[in-house]
């Protein structure tokens, strides 16, 4: 079951801090660049955790590519593939498909065996979203209607908005 909200944790090399409890979650693009998620606060994030042999993972593109180009200014989209064996599949995957926001894998596996901060994934696709300070504020698993992804993030905005932004090394020019 995935939070009902945020969970801290430390990135690796970085001081805990009290005042910062958004979820933190370190993963790796296709090209092998790596992405913490903590560093992606000031805007809503969407995380879109898929498989890519999964067919409902593959139709749940389409609602969150419409999704994530009529948010552009005001919140991200993050791809996650959270199946075995990601890091090989994942640069085939992302050139075939496309996505107008990034796709990556978790190194560690943790996302995929329920050890990361998300929890464990009821299933595939599952999605979460996170406020402007990295704070889970709502769910959703299975196929997404573009009427869910509006709803979780009219939530997302409603508890903090759009933040200042950071200037942080992204894996695509797309979220910033």
């Amino acid at each position: 079951m995935l939070p009902a909200c945020g969970a801290a944790g430390a990135r690796p090399g970085a001081p805990a801090a009290a005042e910062d409890p958004g979820l933190e979650l370190a993963l790796r693009g296709a090209d092998g660049s790596w992405l913490h998620v903590g560093d992606l606060r000031g805007r809503p994030l969407l995380l879109f955790f898929f498989a890519t042999y999964d067919p409902t993972s593959q139709a749940a593109f389409r609602p969150v590519t419409s999704f994530a180009e009529a948010h552009a200014d005001d919140a991200r989209v993050l791809g996650v593939a959270a199946q075995p064996d990601a890091r090989a599949f994942l640069g085939a995957f992302e050139a075939a498909v496309a996505p107008p926001f990034p796709l990556a894998y978790d190194a560690d596996d943790r996302v995929r065996s329920g050890e990361s901060a998300v929890g464990a994934l009821p299933g595939v696709p599952s999605f979460l979203m996170l406020d402007a300070r990295g704070e889970i504020v709502g769910n959703h698993v299975g196929f997404p209607p573009r009427e869910v992804l509006e709803v979780l993030l009219d939530a997302a905005l409603a508890r903090g908005g759009i933040e200042e932004e950071r200037d942080v090394p992204l894996l695509s020019p797309s979220l910033r």
